[in-house]
């Protein structure tokens, strides 16, 4: 064998163990995201071409399901509902988030205590913040409409007015998650350089024109994160219409997850169900696709 064909089958050798060397690095991660994710995810695409109940497969039905499902016009109500709920929500949790991050990122007294109660509501499960608000908006006894009363102002039905029904979830949601979003622009506003509020105080800049021309270009990237998360997170709604409202008053509040969850353990039509969320996943890939582009688009 030649100096160079060992030389080229050294390098060979050389890189293939590097790239079983990142594998072994990455299996913590990626074991877990094919047991848990890749695999159910190809499972339940399999489910939803079959005929599926709770005792097991009863036939092959091809793409029968999916046929029901798009040509059913509760399949777009409901998830016209969660995207309802995503434009309600998201501009909220952002601006109040960034809001509080710009409060407490001033120096001012007991700046640790403001962070902790601000940042408390996230470490609560859903089913706990939903009980709690559940109890708080009760028309006859809660505490909001007791509030309402003893400022002269009417009672309102906050779980049984479909208006106010959405307008009980969103709430209920801001309160739980607008912490955590608090701290990610807290973490943001650190990393920008405090140079830059000392050069534009020298040239007289106000604070609106700091706030637009040095915070928020230095907030883009967590802000894009952010609003990214939220989106996920709030087509994904679940457990606060399940508690609070179990999706009424009607059908005004029901989301395109609850429709999966009563298909499948209300119906007993889990080949069905896995269509629904199969086509739900594939909607959600679209959305994140969109926002790729338009930040790219933007960056660019």
């Amino acid at each position: 064998m030649t100096v160079k064909a060992q030389q080229a089958a050294s390098g060979w050798k050389r890189q293939l163990k590097n790239e079983f060397s990142a594998i072994a690095f990455l299996a913590p991660f990626l074991i877990p995201l094919l047991v848990f994710y890749i695999w159910p995810l190809l499972r339940g695409a399999y489910i939803s071409l079959h005929s599926w109940t709770i005792l097991g497969m009863e036939k092959y039905v091809g793409f029968n399901n999916y046929t029901k499902i798009l040509t059913n016009s509760d399949f777009y109500k409901y998830l016209w509902n969660s995207l309802y709920f995503v434009i309600l929500v998201v501009p909220i949790i952002i601006s109040l988030g960034l809001l509080l991050a710009l409060l407490i990122h001033r120096k001012i007294p007991f700046q640790t205590m403001f962070r902790s109660i601000y940042f408390l509501p996230y470490v609560l499960s859903v089913s706990v913040i939903s009980f709690i608000w559940l109890r708080m908006f009760d028309s006859k006894h809660g505490l909001v409409n007791v509030i309402l009363e003893a400022l002269g102002l009417s009672s309102v039905h906050w779980l049984t007015n479909p208006k106010a029904a959405w307008w009980s979830i969103v709430i209920a949601t801001v309160w739980w998650t607008v912490g955590f979003v608090m701290v990610l622009f807290l973490a943001g506003l650190q990393e920008i350089s405090q140079e830059l509020y000392e050069a534009a105080d020298i040239d007289g800049a106000s604070s609106l024109h700091k706030f637009r021309f040095i915070t928020l270009p230095g907030l883009s990237s967590v802000m894009k994160v952010q609003i990214f998360f939220q989106i996920i997170a709030g087509l994904k709604l679940f457990g606060q219409v399940q508690i609070m409202t179990n999706g009424g008053p009607g059908d005004t509040t029901n989301t395109i997850i609850r429709y999966i969850y009563v298909t499948g353990f209300k119906k007993d039509m889990f080949g069905l169900a896995a269509a629904q969320s199969t086509l739900f996943c594939i909607f959600m890939l679209l959305i994140a696709g969109v926002q790729y582009m338009v930040v790219n688009r933007k960056e660019s």
